[in-house]
């Protein structure tokens, strides 16, 4: 509650300088601004399509982000640097065409043609810029600027965007606003001008040139892409197409068709081979040790018949023949006719050579008791099969050749192919995988086609018929308003920073003492009529303040009340001649011991002092005033101080508590111990003493009600208001005057 009755009155204190200064500064503000050119606002609104509107965009995209991220690209666009310099440049041409010096018109106003026209008239550069303005063509006149235009110092049109002249500078065109409309697709964009020809024309000519920034900017993006595609395509495609011509030129130089197929019938054969060829050799080594067998049973006359020519003719017909069917059977190179022939002479020839064994048997049995004409058919059949697997090893020794010579055939055939394959299957890969890329990308030129196609203006542009109010106004209340927070920032942080006592609650804060009270200044003007009245309020108020500390004091001595201070010129003897005054009056003996007059504070009797009497010579007193030397100067005994029923520190509300203040006082309490020490404020505000005093004269119904406001007594009725003491009895004494 303190601190904010504490805000209030600073509010109050300065209640001057907050009032004078904002108005002042406000004034200044008004006078200021009183030529002010009028602003006049365009705006228009432009659909964009980028949120609602219907997109190619894969599932699973973050549309939202997409959307989110196009506003903001549109956005970004209108505002840059490029899509600015193309409305400079085409607002200029459109101006210098169609101005006129002598009238307003809505695409200038007179007074700003006739100084661009001048200013471009006046520059090294005029005349060759004049020459490329045709009044018949804006966009000619435009192209030509563009043409001449370039990122030079010298450059007349370089420096006229980019320098500051007004309503065609980049600084002047980046006033342009671009809002959002809530989270629609609706943008809103606004220009304000001094002239209304000029904001007019430049978000007309904004509205359309974003459009085609934004378009060129995505299509030439998009078009590369494209582009790059397509190229890569043609080359990969016309890659692919020569592996797999070549791939398809060597299947037909080494004659294979289907590869894989082939070497599973190689594999096949030669499995069946190998069963043949070990079913062939056991035939043969069975029936090659057989023969051995038999021949060793058969007599002479049998071995005289193995050497008939007859029988070795149609022995080697038949092994002949035999050999023809083995080669048959096992290479498939004949065909099936030619081997069912062979297959028939065969038998023909084997009975003929049976025939023939059976002209030479005379005997029945053999010496060993086997039947000859058995031994020798089983010769024969021997002799045949033996002459079979010879053939049939024959045969597949010719047969294992060419195998092997289709291994070796097939062998680098293979690798190579598969080489060749694998790279096609690589192109191939890439060549698809671009394609997806192609696909994509097109499918994202037809999205931004459909994007920049719904891109329109709702509202267009409308020629501003009267001015906006209220530019004249802000100005002029931004002013009031900064001019008031800036003072009250100020004052405030000074009042943060400042060590000046002033007040109780400030007193109280920096010193860390408790505050007896406080006697008033002289007043200056209205109020000094009251000067004597008030001192003799806040006198009383001491007294009773001071009084309430005499509870006991040593036989035959006095009360001692010490008025210290910690330096000169604080008002101690004029306190004490007040208040010896006063107790006086009432009837009490007091008597003032001061260093000035009773005693020297630098001499030996002082500085050993441990008590009063040592100082002057008492009598009878009910009241002793030591008025001290103060603190910087001098120091107090110890004994002095802790004898005194009350010591009072007086110091002025209108200097400065400094650090050796603090000094001094911490000193001055280890000293005093449990002795009574309090703060005094002297020459103090009358608002600050009547927080201890009541209200002081005069006592008209404004200051009482501004003394109650001043109280926070917001709710007390105004009749209820009673006169305090002071001015019960200032009303009895001025009554006993007058009788």
């Amino acid at each position: 509650m303190e601190y904010i009755l504490y805000i209030f009155k600073f509010l109050y204190r300065i209640r001057w300088w907050l009032i004078l200064g904002t108005l002042s500064i406000t004034i200044l503000a008004i006078i200021g601004t009183k030529h002010l050119s009028k602003q006049y606002s365009v705006n228009c609104l432009v659909y964009t399509g980028v949120v609602s509107g219907y997109s190619l965009e894969k599932e699973g995209t973050d549309v939202y982000a997409i959307a989110q991220n196009s506003i903001d690209n549109i956005i970004n666009i209108i505002k840059s640097e490029g899509t600015l310099q193309n409305v400079c440049l085409r607002l200029y041409a459109r101006c210098l065409i169609n101005g006129n010096p002598n009238r307003d018109n809505n695409f200038i106003q007179a007074s700003n043609y006739r100084m661009i026209y001048n200013h471009l008239k006046n520059s090294p550069q005029g005349k060759v810029i004049l020459r490329l303005i045709n009044k018949k063509s804006e966009d000619a006149t435009y192209n030509n600027f563009l043409r001449y235009y370039n990122s030079s110092k010298n450059n007349y049109l370089y420096g006229f965007f980019h320098y500051n002249m007004p309503h065609f500078c980049y600084n002047d065109l980046q006033r342009i606003t671009v809002e959002r409309e809530g989270n629609s697709d609706l943008l809103k964009i606004s220009y304000n001008d001094t002239d209304p020809g000029i904001a007019y024309n430049t978000l007309l000519i904004i509205s359309k040139e974003f459009v085609n920034e934004y378009s060129a900017i995505r299509y030439g993006q998009t078009d590369k892409v494209i582009e790059y595609f397509k190229q890569q395509l043609d080359i990969i495609g016309r890659d692919l197409h020569g592996q797999e011509d070549d791939l398809t030129a060597y299947n037909i130089s080494k004659k294979v068709i289907n590869y894989t197929d082939e070497t599973k019938e190689i594999a096949a054969v030669n499995k069946e081979f190998e069963l043949r060829h070990q079913d062939a050799l056991l035939l043969y080594s069975s029936s090659k040790s057989a023969l051995q067998e038999l021949e060793k049973q058969m007599n002479s006359n049998a071995k005289q018949y193995l050497t008939n020519m007859e029988f070795l003719n149609k022995l080697r017909k038949v092994s002949e023949l035999q050999a023809k069917v083995s080669e048959g059977e096992i290479l498939p190179n004949n065909s099936n006719e030619n081997l069912n022939l062979n297959k028939i002479e065969l038998s023909k020839a084997q009975n003929d050579l049976s025939a023939v064994t059976t002209k030479y048997q005379k005997h029945q049995y053999t010496k060993e008791g086997i039947a000859k004409d058995n031994i020798v058919d089983n010769w024969l059949e021997e002799l045949i099969n033996y002459e079979k697997s010879k053939a049939d090893l024959k045969v597949m020794d010719k047969a294992r050749r060419e195998l092997n010579e289709r291994y070796v055939f097939f062998a680098p055939v293979g690798s190579t192919i598969k080489r060749k394959e694998r790279g096609i299957n690589f192109t191939e890969s890439n060549y698809l995988s671009l394609l997806k890329s192609y696909d994509d990308a097109l499918m994202r030129k037809k999205n931004l086609e459909m994007t920049s196609a719904t891109l329109k203006v709702l509202t267009p542009p409308a020629y501003p018929l009267s001015s906006i109010g209220g530019v004249r106004k802000k100005i002029v209340l931004a002013a009031c308003v900064g001019s008031f927070l800036f003072i009250l920032g100020f004052l405030l942080l000074l009042e943060l920073i400042d060590q000046t006592l002033r007040d109780t609650i400030r007193a109280r804060r920096i010193t860390n003492l408790p505050i007896l009270g406080s006697f008033p200044r002289k007043s200056v003007f209205q109020y000094r009529n009251y000067d004597t009245i008030c001192s003799e309020i806040a006198t009383k108020y001491l007294s009773s303040s001071i009084l309430r500390f005499f509870t006991k004091h040593r036989e035959n001595q006095p009360y001692i009340v010490n008025f210290i201070s910690t330096e000169c010129s604080t008002g101690k003897s004029y306190l004490a001649e007040k208040l010896s005054t006063y107790w006086t009056s009432i009837g009490l003996k007091v008597c003032i011991v001061s260093y000035k007059k009773d005693f020297n504070p630098n001499s030996k009797n002082y500085i050993l002092a441990k008590n009063i009497t040592d100082l002057y010579h008492p009598q009878d007193e009910n009241i002793v005033i030591v008025e001290y030397p103060n603190l910087q100067s001098n120091n107090i005994p110890s004994e002095l101080l802790q004898q005194a029923n009350m010591n009072l520190i007086i110091t002025r509300a209108d200097h400065g508590w400094k650090s050796n203040d603090n000094i001094l006082v911490k000193a001055l309490k280890e000293q005093i111990g449990n002795a009574p020490l309090y703060l005094y404020l002297n020459q103090a505000s009358r608002d600050e003493v009547q927080n201890y005093t009541g209200m002081l004269p005069p006592y008209t119904f404004f200051r009482k009600m501004m003394y109650r406001y001043s109280q926070l007594a917001l709710t007390e009725h105004s009749n209820g208001i009673r006169p305090s003491v002071q001015e019960v009895s200032i009303k009895e004494n001025d009554e006993d005057e007058e009788e």
